[in-house]
C-alpha cells in the first residue's frame, strides 16, 4: 500500500492554507467545491472516482464528523497544527473500517521538534479582503511537552451574479484555539492529549428567482459551526519493536444555520448536533520477518436536528418547531488484523482482515485483503494490493429528511437501502534509473455494488407547485416554490478504473521539475447502455518546477489542466487550466517572506452555464511572511 505524503511546508508552497487547497494538487485527486454546489459548495475530496462518504477523512486517526450532505468541507480544517496530511487511495476498509471505499485522507499533527521554546508564526493577506494569522508555541522538556496553537482566517465574501445580491461564496470567518501535551510516564509509557475548538461563521445571501413585477425576495443565510475535539492516547512499549496503543476519542459538531427573509420575520432556522465517542486498542508485535497488528474499535455517533420556522399569516406570526433528525444513535465494533511477513529480504506479503458489525442495522461484514511488495532491486519497486470496500447507509440516507430549500431541494431518506460493497485493486512500480529522477505508473479497478447516490428524478417536482409565494409568507416545507424533493437510491452496479504516470526529476541543486497525468474511466452499469458516473473528470496532466534562484529566492509553479466531464444525458461540464506560482526569500535565519498567486489564468464558474465545475474563486493574489523559533535553526 503506498501512502502519499503532503508536508505543512510542501503545502504552503502550494499557497494552501486549509486541507482543501493543500490536496487539490495531488495527481488522481478532485478537490473541486464547485462540484458541490447543490450542498453549499464544501471543499469535497474525491479520490479513484469516489467522493463524499466514501472517502474516509482522518485527525490523527480519528474519523472527522459534521460533514455536509455526506461531504467533510476540507477547507474547514486548518493547517495551524497540521504536521503531514497522508493520502492512501483504493479501498481500505480492512484498516480503516467503513466508507473508505475510494481511500483515506489522515490529517496529522507532531509534538515539537525543538527542545526546550519553540513557536512559529504566519500572517498572510489574501485579495478578496482575505486575511491569516497563525501562531503557536511549545515547549519540549526531557520527558513531557507541551503545544499551543491558535489561529484566525476570514475572507469576503464573493457573487458571480450580475444584478443579484445572491453570493456565490459567504463572508467567512474562522477561529481555532488547540492545545497539544505529551508525557513519558516511564517504563515505556508515553501519553498524549490533544484538545481543539474550531468556530466557523459564515454569512451568505440568497436571491432567488422572482416574477416580472412582483418585488425581490432576499434571504440572508447565516451559520454557525462549532467543533471540538478531544482525544487522549497511551502508548505502551513492548519491547523488541512491539507496541501497545490504546486511544479514546470524542467530538462534539454544532451547526446553527438560517433562512430569514430580509425585512421580515419569516425564517427557517435548524440546530443540527453531533457527537462521536470513540474507543480503541492497537497492538503491534514484531517476531523476527513477522510483524502482526491486531485491533479492536468501537464507536457511538450521536445525531440530532431541529428545525424552527417564523411565518407570517393574515392570523399573525406562527412559530413551529419540530425535530427533524430525532435524537438517533449509530454504533459499531470492529475486530481487525494484518501480517507483514518478510519471505525474503526483498518479497514482503501483507494479508489483512476486518470485521465490522453494526447494532442499528443488524447486521455486519467482513472485509479481506492482501497486498504484495516485491523490489528485485533496489531501485526498483512493485506493488500490487486487492480488498473489499464496504459502507452501510448513513442515518441521513435511510429515513430522514434534510431540507436544503435555500439551495433548491429537499432530500428525504430512503428505507430501503441496502449497504454499499466493493472490490478493488492496486498496483503500481517505482522506478529510480539514476539519481535524482523517479518514474511511477500506477493502474486501479474497482467494482461496486448497490451504490447509494440521489436519484436525480425528484419525487416531487418544483412545477408541481406555484412559483411565487404569497408576500410575507413563509410556504410550507415540502411544497415550496422554486424546490424539488429527491431521496436516494441504489445504483445497481458501478465500475471505475484508471491509470497514473509520474516522474520527478532533480536536474540541479537548484532545480526540481514533476509531470504527471492521470486517467479516470467510470461507469454507471445500472444505466442502458451504461454511462459514465457524475461530475468525474477523466483526464489529469499536471506539472510542477521549484527552482532556487540568486538572490536566495524560491520559486515554485505548478500547471494543472482538468478535462471536461460527463454531467448527464446532452450536458458536460467544460474542462479548465490552473497556474499557481509563489516566490519566497528567507527574511532571517528561520523565516521567510512570499507573494504568490493561485488560478493566475482566472478559470472561473459561468453561473448562466449549466453543470459549469471551473473554480468559484478566480484568480487570487496573496502575500505573506512565516517565522519560526529558534532561528538558528534555519
Amino acid at each position: 500500500m503506498r501512502t502519499r505524503v503532503v508536508t505543512r511546508e510542501e503545502a504552503e508552497r502550494r499557497g494552501a492554507t486549509n486541507v482543501g487547497e493543500a490536496l487539490d494538487g495531488e495527481l488522481g485527486v478532485q478537490v473541486n467545491p464547485s462540484a458541490y454546489g447543490s450542498l453549499g459548495s464544501p471543499s469535497a475530496i474525491q479520490i479513484q472516482g469516489f467522493d463524499l462518504d466514501r472517502v474516509l477523512v482522518l485527525e490523527d486517526g480519528e474519523r472527522v464528523i459534521g460533514d455536509a450532505g455526506g461531504a467533510i468541507d476540507l477547507s474547514s480544517l486548518p493547517l495551524s497544527d497540521v504536521s503531514r496530511i497522508e493520502l492512501v487511495t483504493g479501498p481500505t476498509s480492512s484498516l480503516y473500517g467503513a466508507s473508505a471505499i475510494g481511500g483515506v485522507v489522515n490529517v496529522l499533527s507532531a509534538p515539537p521538534a525543538h527542545p526546550g521554546f519553540s513557536g512559529r508564526g504566519r500572517l498572510e493577506g489574501r485579495s478578496r479582503a482575505g486575511l491569516l494569522v497563525q501562531g503557536a508555541g511549545a515547549y519540549r522538556g526531557e520527558t513531557a511537552w507541551a503545544s499551543a496553537d491558535a489561529s484566525f482566517q476570514r475572507e469576503d465574501s464573493l457573487s458571480l451574479l450580475d444584478d443579484s445580491a445572491a453570493t456565490t461564496l459567504p463572508e467567512r470567518a474562522q477561529h481555532l484555539v488547540g492545545l497539544r501535551a505529551g508525557a513519558d510516564l516511564g517504563r515505556g509509557i508515553d501519553a498524549r492529549l490533544r484538545a481543539r475548538w474550531i468556530h466557523d461563521e459564515q454569512d451568505g445571501v440568497e436571491q432567488p428567482p422572482q416574477l416580472p413585477g412582483l418585488r425581490p425576495y432576499i434571504y440572508d443565510l447565516p451559520e454557525v459551526t462549532d467543533r471540538v475535539t478531544l482525544q487522549l492516547t497511551e502508548t505502551l512499549d513492548l519491547g523488541g519493536g512491539s507496541n501497545l496503543r490504546l486511544a479514546a476519542g470524542r467530538q462534539w459538531a454544532f451547526r446553527t444555520s438560517d433562512r430569514d427573509q430580509r425585512g421580515s420575520s419569516v425564517s427557517d432556522l435548524r440546530e443540527r448536533s453531533g457527537t462521536l465517542q470513540s474507543y480503541e486498542a492497537i497492538a503491534t508485535i514484531a517476531q523476527g520477518q513477522l510483524t502482526w497488528v491486531a485491533g479492536a474499535r468501537a464507536e457511538v455517533e450521536s445525531l440530532t436536528q431541529e428545525h424552527k420556522i417564523t411565518a407570517i399569516s393574515t392570523s399573525g406570526i406562527s412559530q413551529n418547531a419540530l425535530d427533524e433528525v430525532p435524537d438517533t444513535d449509530l454504533g459499531s465494533a470492529a475486530l481487525y488484523g494484518q501480517l507483514a511477513w518478510k519471505l525474503t529480504d526483498r518479497l514482503t506479503l501483507m494479508p489483512g482482515v476486518r470485521g465490522e458489525y453494526w447494532p442499528r442495522y443488524g447486521g455486519g461484514v467482513i472485509a479481506p485483503r492482501l497486498a504484495l511488495a516485491y523490489r528485485p532491486a533496489p531501485s526498483l519497486t512493485l506493488r500490487i494490493s486487492g480488498g473489499q470496500g464496504f459502507r452501510a447507509p448513513s442515518a441521513k440516507e435511510l429515513g430522514f429528511s434534510f431540507d436544503h430549500s435555500s439551495l433548491g431541494y429537499i432530500l428525504k431518506g430512503n428505507p430501503d437501502l441496502a449497504p454499499e460493497k466493493s472490490w478493488g485493486v492496486n498496483g503500481d512500480v517505482t522506478w529510480s534509473p539514476r539519481e535524482g529522477l523517479t518514474l511511477r505508473g500506477g493502474a486501479f479497478s474497482n467494482w461496486v455494488d448497490n451504490l447509494i447516490d440521489i436519484n436525480p428524478t425528484p419525487i416531487r417536482s418544483s412545477t408541481d407547485v406555484d412559483t411565487q409565494p404569497d408576500v410575507d409568507t413563509q410556504p410550507d416545507v415540502d411544497t415550496q416554490p422554486g424546490v424539488d424533493t429527491y431521496t436516494y437510491m441504489n445504483i445497481a452496479r458501478a465500475r471505475t478504473a484508471g491509470i497514473e504516470l509520474s516522474a520527478t526529476f532533480q536536474a540541479t541543486a537548484w532545480l526540481r521539475a514533476e509531470a504527471g497525468y492521470a486517467y479516470l474511466w467510470t461507469r454507471d452499469d445500472s444505466a442502458e447502455p451504461g454511462k459514465p458516473l457524475s461530475s468525474k473528470p477523466p483526464h489529469t496532466a499536471q506539472a510542477a518546477l521549484r527552482a532556487n534562484l540568486p538572490f536566495q529566492l524560491e520559486l515554485v509553479t505548478r500547471l494543472r489542466t482538468i478535462s471536461g466531464a460527463f454531467i448527464e444525458e446532452d450536458l458536460r461540464a467544460p474542462g479548465f487550466t490552473t497556474l499557481d506560482a509563489r516566490l519566497a526569500r528567507p527574511l532571517w535565519p528561520s523565516s521567510q517572506a512570499y507573494v504568490g498567486v493561485r488560478n493566475l489564468l482566472g478559470a472561473q464558474k459561468d453561473p448562466d452555464r449549466q453543470g459549469d465545475h471551473r473554480p468559484l474563486e478566480g484568480r487570487t493574489v496573496y502575500l505573506g511572511v512565516v517565522a519560526e523559533l529558534p532561528w538558528e535553526d534555519s
